[in-house]
C-alpha cells in the first residue's frame, strides 16, 4: 500500500481491491486469446501487482496460477499461518519445504493445479526450474509477456503512489546538494539514506519488505565507468561525479541523478556537460506517445554520433519505472514497444570519458496525452550543479566523520 501523510491526517493512496481484481481478470481475458491454460507467476513484482502482497520468498517458490475459471495461490507451508486468505484467489494449496520429497515438492501441488490443461504461459524471468520441471511433465510451455505489458501503463493510483517515490527523490538529492563540498565523502553521502528512511516511515504506512532506499555518488575516480562500485572512503575533489537517488517507496519507484562538481570543471568537462544535456533535450523532444521507443534512442544515438562521442556512450537513453526500478518499455535501440499515454520512463543519456569523467542526468518521466511531465524535480544547469563555495559547517562534520572511520 503507498500512503501520504499530510499535517492534519493520512492522506491514503493505495490500489484498491477492484483494481487488483480487474488486473487479475485482464490476465485471464488475455490468457483465452493466447490460446493458454494457464499462467504461472513467480516473480514478486508481478505477485505484487496481481494482489498487492509483499514478501521475500528467498529459495521457497511462492506460486500464483491463473486459469479461465479460477486463481490459485501456492506458498510453503510456513507461509500458511499468515496467507490462508488473499483477496480475488479461488484456493490457497501449500507445499512442505525446499527442497521435499514426493508428494510434498511445490512440484506436485504445482502439478495437481495444472495437469488438466496442455499449455502453460511463463515470464522470461520465470526461474528456469519451474519451465523444465513442467517441460519433463509434456506441458507445452510458451514465454509471455501478459503481465508484463499489463504493467507498462499505469492507472491513476499507480502514478500517485510513482509522484510521491519522485518527491523524496528530489528531496535526497536537494539534500545532497545542500551538503556537497571539495572534499566531501561518500559516507556523507549514505548518511542520507538514512535519514530517507526516518523520513519515508514518519511520512507513509511504511512497508519494509517493498521499500528500498540508495541514496549515492559516483566519485569522479569512477564517474566514467555508469556502474562503477564506490567505496565509503571516496573523497570528492576534482572532476565529475554523479548523485543517485534511486528508491522504491511502499511498492513504486523514481529515480534521480545529476552530474555535479565541487571543483570548477575544465573547459573539456563543460563542453561533455552541454553535449549531455543536448541529447537530453532531443530525447525529450521525440518523447510522445505514439513513438517507437527504439525511436528515442535512435535519436541520441545519431546525435552522439555527429559529435565523435558514439564509442563514449555505454548504455541505452531509457527505461521503464514502476514496480520496477528498471523494466519495460526500454527505450533502446532492439526494443519494439510504442509509447502510450501513462507510461513513465527514465531519460538518461550518458557520456564517460575516462580522464575526463561521467555524464548523466536521469529523471523520472510520464507520457502524458500530449507529450510528457517529469515528474522528478531538481536543478540541472552547469551553474546549479556546481558546488565550489565554502561550507565551514559541513566541511567539520566531515572532518569529525573522518576521524571517526579513519578515513584520510
Amino acid at each position: 500500500m503507498c500512503t501520504i501523510k499530510n499535517k492534519n491526517a493520512m492522506q491514503q493512496v493505495k490500489i484498491s481491491k477492484a483494481e487488483y481484481k480487474q488486473r487479475i481478470e485482464r490476465s485471464q481475458q488475455q490468457l483465452k486469446k493466447e490460446g493458454l491454460d494457464s499462467l504461472i507467476i513467480s516473480e514478486e513484482e508481478d505477485m505484487y501487482y496481481l494482489t498487492g502482497l509483499t514478501y521475500k520468498s528467498l529459495e521457497r517458490l511462492f506460486l500464483l496460477v491463473i486459469q479461465a475459471d479460477k486463481v490459485t495461490f501456492i506458498v510453503p507451508e510456513m507461509e500458511w499461518a499468515h496467507l490462508k486468505s488473499v483477496d480475488h484467489v479461488t484456493e490457497i494449496k501449500r507445499y512442505w519445504e525446499y527442497p521435499a520429497q514426493q508428494p510434498e515438492r511445490w512440484e506436485d501441488v504445482l502439478w495437481g493445479t495444472v495437469k488438466d490443461g496442455r499449455s502453460v504461459g511463463l515470464s522470461g524471468k520465470t526461474p528456469f526450474e519451474i519451465s523444465s520441471f513442467l517441460q519433463s511433465m509434456d506441458i507445452e510451455v510458451h514465454q509471455t509477456s501478459i503481465i508484463e505489458q499489463q504493467r507498462w501503463v499505469k492507472s491513476k493510483a499507480e502514478l500517485e503512489c510513482i509522484r510521491q517515490s519522485a518527491k523524496y527523490c528530489d528531496f535526497a538529492i536537494e539534500k545532497l546538494n545542500r551538503m556537497a563540498y571539495y572534499g566531501m565523502t561518500e559516507l556523507e553521502v549514505f548518511s542520507i539514506g538514512r535519514s530517507m528512511q526516518q523520513k519515508i516511515i514518519k511520512e507513509t504506512d511504511f512497508d519494509y519488505l517493498a521499500t528500498q532506499i540508495l541514496v549515492a555518488a559516483w566519485p569522479s575516480r569512477i564517474s566514467h565507468q555508469p556502474h562503477g562500485n564506490p567505496k565509503v572512503s571516496d573523497v570528492f575533489t576534482e572532476g565529475s561525479h554523479i548523485s543517485l537517488a534511486f528508491l522504491k517507496v511502499n511498492g513504486y519507484a523514481a529515480e534521480l541523478e545529476r552530474t555535479f562538481f565541487t571543483h570548477k570543471p575544465t573547459s573539456e568537462q563543460k563542453e561533455a556537460f552541454e553535449i549531455m544535456m543536448e541529447a537530453r533535450r532531443r530525447a525529450y523532444a521525440a518523447l510522445r506517445p505514439g513513438v517507437n521507443t527504439a525511436q528515442i534512442d535512435a535519436v541520441v544515438k545519431n546525435f552522439l554520433s555527429q559529435e565523435g562521442l558514439e564509442s563514449k556512450r555505454m548504455h541505452r537513453t531509457g527505461h521503464g519505472i514502476g514496480l520496477g526500478n528498471h523494466e519495460g518499455p526500454y527505450l533502446a535501440l532492439g526494443d519494439e514497444a510504442v509509447l502510450q499515454e501513462n507510461m513513465v520512463v527514465s531519460i538518461e543519456p550518458g557520456i564517460y570519458i575516462e580522464g575526463v569523467g561521467g555524464f548523466r542526468h536521469s529523471d523520472t518521466v510520464l507520457i502524458t496525452k500530449d507529450g510528457y511531465e517529469v515528474l522528478t524535480d531538481a536543478p540541472d544547469q552547469l551553474a546549479d550543479c556546481s558546488f565550489t563555495r565554502s561550507r565551514p559547517f559541513q566541511k567539520l562534520k566531515g572532518a569529525i566523520i573522518k576521524r571517526m572511520y579513519g578515513i584520510s
